[in-house]
């Protein structure tokens, strides 16, 4: 069962940062399906590759953000703290009585949000992706 699904509404138009994103929303598919079939073994690990895939995914988007001078840079890099600490609040419980599907629809929840209402807005910063017609001579 999926958890959440990509959606174009969901670009932001740097096909980089898309693409970390739709990975991130695959790493959280494969997690919530293994707590689905009580695989804690492979919860944990698919929990470790989305927290580093996270860190790599946020100092991208981050350095770019720098670089193309967005403002706010400090809240939206506090929003991806936010994020890694919630994950790491996950790791410790994973092995606790609690319902983890509902910490998955959290994070789901938190994830498309941030994508959709926080990444969002950087978008008239980054630089434009070319076309085929501004690229012919």
């Amino acid at each position: 069962m999926t958890l959440m699904e990509w959606d174009e509404s969901m670009a932001v138009g740097v096909e980089e940062l898309d693409e970390q994103h739709r990975i991130l929303i695959d790493l959280l598919n494969a997690a919530y399906e293994a707590v689905q079939r009580h695989d804690e073994h492979r919860m944990g690990e698919l929990l470790d590759k989305m927290q580093d895939y996270a860190i790599t995914h946020f100092a991208t988007e981050e350095k770019m953000m720098a670089e193309c001078g967005v403002p706010d840079l400090q809240a939206h890099k506090f929003q991806h703290a936010k994020f890694n600490n919630e994950v790491l609040e996950f790791k410790k419980k994973q092995f606790e009585k609690t319902n983890l599907s509902q910490i998955f629809v959290f994070l789901s929840r938190w994830l498309t949000s941030h994508i959709m209402d926080q990444d969002k807005k950087y978008i008239p910063y980054m630089p434009k992706p070319e076309t085929s017609e501004e690229s012919q001579p």
